[in-house]
C-alpha cells in the first residue's frame, strides 16, 4: 500500500517546464531523499504534493485518495499533510507549548496539553513549554517544528531542507534521533536536500532529480555503486573513468593492463567502453619507478583523497590519511576486482 503516488506530473512557469511527466511512488513507513542540482523541481514537487503549487498536470494520490488530477484539486488544509521547512517557520510571538498547539485548537485545553506534552516527549524537549522561538538553539526549533508538524497527524511529512540550518555536528545528530522518530511513528516522509550525506543517512531510498524528472531511484548504496548514468554517477560521488575493450566475459584490456570483472556484462567484442571507478577501487603504491605521479592531496581526516597523474590522466585515490604518501612521489596504480559499471563510448 503505497503513501503517496505521482503519476505523469507535469509543471509549467510560463514557458519553462519544471517538472516533467514525473513519476514516483512512496511506501508506507518509508523516508524517500529527493536529490538534486538547484532548479531541478525538488521544492516544486513538495509544494505539489503539499496543494501549494499551480498550473500542474498529471495526478497525485495520498493515502489512496486523490488529491489532485484532472478532476479533484483539494486545498492544502484538506490533503493531511505535513510540511517541514528549511526556516522553521516558528511563530515568534508563541511559546512553544502554543506553537505545537496552534492545529489543535477545536480539542480541550486538557487534551490539547496531554497531547503537546506527549509530543515533547517525542522530540526531547520535556520542559520547554514555556520558553519561545529566541529562547532555543537551531536545533531545538526545528524539533519543535517537527513536533508542530506531527500534531497535526499528517498522513504523509514533507521536509524541505530542513537541516541546512545547522551546524555539522549538530546536524546529524538530529537526522539520526528524527529518522529514528518517524520510524516509531510508522511515518511516510519525501524529504528534500542537496546533502547526498544528508540523504544516505537519512532516507530509506534515495530519488535523483534532473531537470524536472526523477532518473535514477534506490537505496544509497544502490545509487552510488550501480549508477544507471554519468550524471548519477558523478552526483552520487567522485569519479573516475577508464576507457576499457571487452576480451570475453570477464576479461576487459585497458591502459592498465587486463582486468577482471566479477559480474557478466553484455559487451560487443571491439567495443570501447567507459569504465566507471569510484576512489576506493583504485590501489596505490610507492616506487621508485612508478609510472604515476602524486599531484595533489586533499585531507579530510580520517581519509584523504590523492589527485594522481598516471598515463595521461588524473585518477582521484581514496586512502587512511594514516598515508605517507607526499606530494610529487612516483606510484603505481592497479584496480581491485569488482562488479564493473560502465557506459558505451560513442
Amino acid at each position: 500500500m503505497s503513501a503517496l503516488a505521482i503519476q505523469n506530473l507535469s509543471c509549467f512557469y510560463q514557458k519553462n517546464q519544471v517538472l516533467n511527466s514525473l513519476e514516483l511512488e512512496l511506501e508506507k513507513d518509508q523516508i524517500i531523499c529527493l536529490l538534486g542540482e538547484s532548479g531541478c523541481g525538488k521544492t516544486t514537487l513538495l509544494k505539489a504534493i503539499a496543494g501549494l503549487q499551480k498550473y500542474l498536470k498529471g495526478r497525485i494520490n495520498i493515502n489512496n485518495r486523490d488529491v489532485y488530477s484532472e478532476v479533484v484539486n483539494l486545498p492544502a488544509e484538506a490533503r493531511k499533510v505535513g510540511f517541514i521547512f528549511q526556516d522553521y517557520a516558528l511563530f515568534p510571538h508563541l511559546n512553544v507549548f502554543d506553537n505545537i498547539a496552534f492545529s489543535l485548537y477545536q480539542k480541550s485545553k486538557h487534551d490539547q496539553k496531554t497531547q503537546v506534552d506527549e509530543l515533547l516527549a517525542l522530540v526531547q524537549l520535556e520542559g520547554y513549554a514555556n520558553r519561545y522561538p529566541h529562547q532555543l538553539s537551531g536545533g531545538q526549533q526545528q524539533r519543535v517544528a517537527i513536533a508542530r508538524a506531527l500534531a497535526y497527524q499528517p498522513d504523509l511529512m514533507l521536509l524541505d531542507e530542513p537541516f541546512s540550518n545547522l551546524d555539522h555536528h549538530v546536524r546529524f545528530q538530529l537526522i539520526d534521533e528524527i529518522r529514528l522518530l518517524f520510524k516509531e511513528q510508522k511515518m511516510s516522509a519525501l524529504f528534500v536536500t542537496h546533502s547526498k550525506e544528508e540523504g544516505f543517512a537519512f532516507a530509506d531510498k534515495i530519488a535523483l532529480m534532473q531537470a524536472g524528472k526523477i532518473v535514477q531511484i534506490g537505496e544509497p548504496a544502490t545509487l552510488y555503486n550501480f549508477p544507471d548514468s554519468k550524471y548519477v554517477a558523478d552526483f552520487m560521488g567522485r569519479s573516475n573513468y577508464l576507457n576499457i575493450t571487452p576480451i570475453d566475459k570477464h576479461l576487459y584490456q585497458s591502459d592498465f593492463g587486463l582486468l577482471h570483472c566479477n559480474n557478466k556484462l553484455v559487451c560487443t567484442a571491439g567495443q570501447v567502453y567507459s569504465l566507471l571507478l569510484r576512489p576506493e577501487q583504485i590501489i596505490m603504491h610507492v616506487t621508485d619507478n612508478g609510472v604515476g605521479v602524486v599531484k595533489k592531496i586533499d585531507f579530510l581526516g580520517a581519509f584523504q583523497y590523492m589527485t594522481v597523474r598516471y598515463l595521461q590522466h588524473d585518477y582521484c585515490i581514496k586512502q587512511a590519511s594514516q598515508s605517507l604518501i607526499k606530494v610529487g612521489e612516483r606510484v603505481e596504480l592497479s584496480i581491485l576486482d569488482h562488479d564493473f559499471v560502465i557506459f558505451q563510448e560513442y
